[in-house]
């Protein structure tokens, strides 16, 4: 039976060196990973970072649609030695579910390939309308990376868009653009709804174009004319320390179960409860999260 580790960082925005170790550390391993994040957010590129600092980076690493598999496709990717990722995970079928539990997940010997799977969706609500296969669900989301959008990680734009524009620069042959303040400001208030995907575009159109005032108004012209904003009521203090208190237990567990490989028993000895008393807790976590755990990158 397929455990489910958990490993979370905290509930603030991690920083670009937590990031980076949480990779590094998801690296090492050769378990499958789940990645989730909305679309244009960095699933892609987290997925390479991975296979890049990995044991198997000398190996091939490939990029699939889980909506060009099948059977025949599906057997030549699972005998090879690097790393593939598997993009939009929720529209695999559901025979092809039970044939990679069968014939990858359950297999008792060591896996030639390693898998990284991708979602725009939370596959708890997949499992819940009977799209994915329960056992398929728990054997994917071992480890889950969860993406924030860029919105939420505004401390990264500005060297984004500095890489960015020393990249398309070398590839249009073109000066590397100084972006004044204003544009500066704006790239860091706009709430960037096509995150990654959204960024290298506004900032190649400033490499391409060299005039920043043609550009900055093609942007702000093709900006949505809403923000998003946040939609919650605010705390009461109890209510704050209960959330604060429920998410240093949540880090507890998630840290022992990542210390001990998942086994749940040996965390229950480490953590002092007894094993029925981690089973609840765990299932309160899953619950309350709806099954969003994962690390917060």
């Amino acid at each position: 039976m397929t455990q489910n580790l958990m490993i979370e960082t905290s509930s603030l925005t991690p920083t670009k060196e937590q990031v980076r170790l949480a990779i590094t550390r998801i690296a090492e391993s050769e378990c499958p990973v789940l990645i989730l994040g909305e679309h244009g957010a960095g699933k892609r590129s987290t997925a390479a970072q991975i296979h890049a600092l990995s044991p198997r980076s000398q190996a091939a690493y490939a990029e699939i649609g889980c909506g060009d598999l099948n059977t025949d496709t599906l057997l030549p990717i699972l005998s090879t030695n690097g790393t593939v990722y598997l993009s939009e995970v929720t529209i695999l079928s559901l025979p092809l579910q039970d044939f990679l539990v069968s014939s990858y997940f359950s297999s008792l010997r060591p896996q030639t390939c390693r898998l990284l799977f991708g979602s725009q969706r939370e596959l708890v609500d997949e499992v819940r309308s009977l799209r994915m296969n329960e056992e398929f669900y728990y054997a994917i989301s071992t480890v889950t990376l969860r993406i924030p959008p860029l919105r939420c990680r505004k401390y990264e734009i500005p060297g984004m868009a500095d890489e960015l524009m020393t990249y398309y620069a070398k590839q249009f042959d073109r000066p590397k653009p100084v972006l004044c303040s204003e544009v500066m400001e704006y790239l860091q208030e706009h709430s960037w709804p096509g995150n990654l995907v959204e960024l290298q575009t506004a900032i190649k159109t400033f490499v391409a174009i060299e005039d920043q005032a043609i550009s900055f108004a093609a942007l702000r012209a093709s900006a949505p004319s809403h923000r998003l904003r946040a939609n919650h009521a605010p705390l009461s203090l109890k209510d704050a320390a209960r959330a604060a208190s429920s998410q240093i237990e949540r880090q507890l567990i998630s840290e022992v179960l990542a210390a001990t490989g998942g086994n749940r028993k040996r965390a229950a000895d480490e953590l002092g409860i007894s094993y029925k008393a981690l089973l609840y807790k765990i299932k309160r976590i899953e619950t309350t999260t709806y099954g969003k755990t994962g690390v917060l990158i």
